[in-house]
């Protein structure tokens, strides 16, 4: 589908935050000629044969496991107060506005394995915004992120938010995304 909607356009921008910077390397790996840009927002930045899973420390995958478990029927992870906790989200609108859309995630999106043979991603301009607030407890885990996008040349920038930057700092990352526009 994806291929298809994208042989009809040119010069596009993908935007993907967390688990949809996988969706955005494998859409760029379908269709590079009309991917102008990348932009990885806190997100995940695999590599071929890679899953969410082979990104993330061991423990939080068997972490996941377990809680898919014990409370989503072996397949399903429950959405709820401690993923708000863990992505930095303090009480008030930003956390409210997120609560209210949270759903469940299914534990297989985060075992699949995205191939990404030919590595087009490389060759096209990418940003990545890192999020880096003191309180967002979920940040060691997308650091990795940051690191591998500078040594691949990769415009790094630096929000002071929680994982949720496009809810709590809609500003600044609006900012991020019209400057990608005009930078061709």
């Amino acid at each position: 589908m994806f291929s298809y909607l994208l042989s009809e356009l040119s010069e596009v921008i993908l935007v993907g935050h967390s688990y949809a910077g996988m969706i955005i390397s494998g859409v760029a790996e379908i269709n590079p000629a009309q991917v102008q840009r990348l932009i990885f927002l806190d997100a995940f930045i695999p590599d071929d044969g890679q899953s969410v899973l082979d990104l993330l420390p061991p423990p939080i995958g068997d972490h996941f496991r377990e809680v898919a478990r014990k409370q989503g029927n072996g397949w399903r992870l429950p959405g709820g107060e401690g993923q708000l906790d863990l992505w930095g989200l303090e009480p008030g609108e930003a956390r409210d506005f997120v609560r209210a859309r949270l759903c469940d995630f299914s534990l297989r999106c985060f075992e699949e394995w995205l191939f990404l043979p030919a590595h087009r991603k490389a060759g096209i301009p990418a940003i990545f915004v890192v999020c880096v607030a003191e309180r967002y407890p979920a940040r060691p885990f997308f650091e990795p992120f940051a690191v591998k996008a500078r040594a691949s040349g990769w415009v790094v920038t630096e929000l002071d938010s929680g994982h949720d930057c496009h809810v709590e700092r809609p500003g600044e990352v609006a900012r991020i995304l019209q400057a990608a526009t005009r930078s061709r």
